[in-house]
């Protein structure tokens, strides 16, 4: 493995990080959507779900892309 190699991996997956917190945010998004429209049908559990894909994904996405962009400054 070259050190060209070797630097381009943690970025990688770094980006995949950022775009997996995005992906759980839309998912989150649509769980929400799906339980507004479902109204007293749904349980509770669909929104507190909802909520914590929302947040992990937005975590997620933000810890990637603040960890990218040290790299980036470097």
């Amino acid at each position: 493995m070259t050190i060209r190699q070797r630097t381009r991996a943690p970025c990688a997956v770094l980006a995949l990080g950022v775009v997996l917190g995005l992906v759980a945010v839309a998912a989150g998004a649509g769980l929400w959507l799906h339980a507004m429209q479902s109204g007293v049908h749904s349980g509770s559990g669909d929104q507190s779900a909802s909520v914590a894909a929302i947040l992990f994904g937005v975590f997620l996405a933000v810890c990637a892309g603040h960890e990218l962009w040290r790299r980036k400054m470097r």
